[in-house]
């Protein structure tokens, strides 16, 4: 077994002012990215290309309605509906206080509670952790005040509930339009009310809880650590059932769950060991090609752990001269596809780790068409009727 991350002794916590997204606020190398993606946007709706006009950014306006509003944000901690506070509910559905004290204190049953809460309320996915502070920002960034202090998590959360939500193929496989930047929006949108709603039944039962997007600490080793995925070459975690077609969010807690790190193995990082299909597919070379090494190749990686590190600075610039989030590392992927009984045969093949099957894989996935491009007017002209 190829082990999901292994870490050097001298690794140290990310500060989140160094990630690609916040250094787009404070780095001159990056900070041109919100002007030029304004410029390119409006290019592209003067030029009504497929996938790029109007409607289709007005499309995805909205469906970032929920996570963008009520001072709500997918990067920023403790704001709107993440808030780390208990948020106002009418006072005839409070719970006395004395009535919780009665709650059970059985933490299998207050797992199989909360997985069951997490489900109903939309989650695709759902594991569990203890938490490991290495993956815990050294420090938040607000970059509208350009302030940088460190991250302190309220005294005795060591528990997390690691959340996954997938993302429609389809759309998808529109990358990388801003048909398929819709998608990613809305499932931050569905994120935003998924982790407030369950970080408030914790709360319910008398417990602490910090939902969170992606602030205040990495989704990626938490869901290996959950065994929800493993990693891989293109960055975001590989999942067994959505491949990297899934987004992840969280909430830290000190309800007693018990939950230990459980790394699940699917084969996920053999089989990237032999692919590269992201890497040749990526537009701005911002992947890379070759084995896992320990050290990064830009300012935006945090090395000390062994893995594939992408230079995020030339994808956050790529962002902007396209106008989307871009995508095409997903829907190129191999794991992207998951349905139907030959995809099966292909996953158990994978899990088995034979490295000449995986390399003959990669080229049926070509040879089958997979990965191409879906027009992006089909949602247009038939889904969304």
């Amino acid at each position: 077994m190829a082990a999901n991350y292994e870490v050097l002794p001298g690794y140290k916590r990310f500060n989140q002012r160094d990630n690609a997204i916040m250094r787009s606020a404070w780095d001159p190398a990056l900070n041109s990215y919100g002007e030029r993606s304004k410029k390119t946007i409006s290019d592209h709706i003067k030029n009504n290309y497929p996938g790029f006009g109007h409607r289709d950014f007005a499309f995805d306006s909205g469906t970032m309605t929920v996570v963008s509003s009520f001072g709500t944000a997918i990067n920023r901690p403790d704001s709107g509906l993440t808030s780390w506070k208990p948020l106002q509910t009418s006072n005839e559905r409070e719970i006395p206080p004395e009535l919780r004290d009665a709650r059970s204190r059985d933490p299998v049953e207050m797992r199989e509670g909360v997985r069951k809460v997490a489900r109903y309320l939309g989650a695709d996915l759902v594991g569990f952790t203890d938490l490991d502070e290495r993956w815990v920002y050294s420090h938040h960034y607000f970059p509208e005040k350009g302030e940088n202090p460190p991250v302190e998590l309220p005294e005795g959360c060591d528990q997390v509930v690691v959340m996954g939500l997938s993302m429609d193929h389809d759309m998808m496989a529109t990358a990388p339009t801003a048909i398929m930047m819709t998608e990613t929006h809305r499932n931050y949108s569905r994120m935003a009310a998924l982790v407030s709603s369950v970080a408030q039944y914790i709360r319910a039962m008398g417990y602490q809880a910090v939902p969170s997007l992606n602030d205040t600490a990495l989704n990626v080793p938490l869901a290996v650590d959950a065994g929800l995925a493993q990693p891989s070459r293109l960055g975001p975690a590989i999942t067994p059932e959505f491949g990297p077609r899934v987004r992840f969010c969280k909430v830290i807690t000190d309800m007693p769950l018990e939950a230990v790190r459980k790394h699940r193995d699917f084969g996920a990082i053999e089989f990237c060991e032999e692919c590269e299909k992201c890497a040749d597919a990526c537009p701005s070379n911002s992947l890379p090609k070759g084995p896992r090494t320990t050290e990064g190749i830009s300012g935006t990686n945090n090395p000390g752990v062994l893995k594939w590190y992408g230079n995020y600075e030339s994808c956050r610039l790529y962002w902007a001269s396209i106008g989307t989030n871009c995508g095409i590392c997903i829907r190129v992927c191999p794991f992207n596809h998951g349905k139907g009984f030959h995809h099966s045969i292909a996953k158990w093949i994978i899990r088995r780790k034979w490295r000449w099957a995986n390399r003959f894989l990669v080229k049926l996935h070509d040879w089958l068409g997979y990965g191409e491009q879906k027009d992006p007017a089909f949602f247009w002209n038939g889904r969304g009727a």
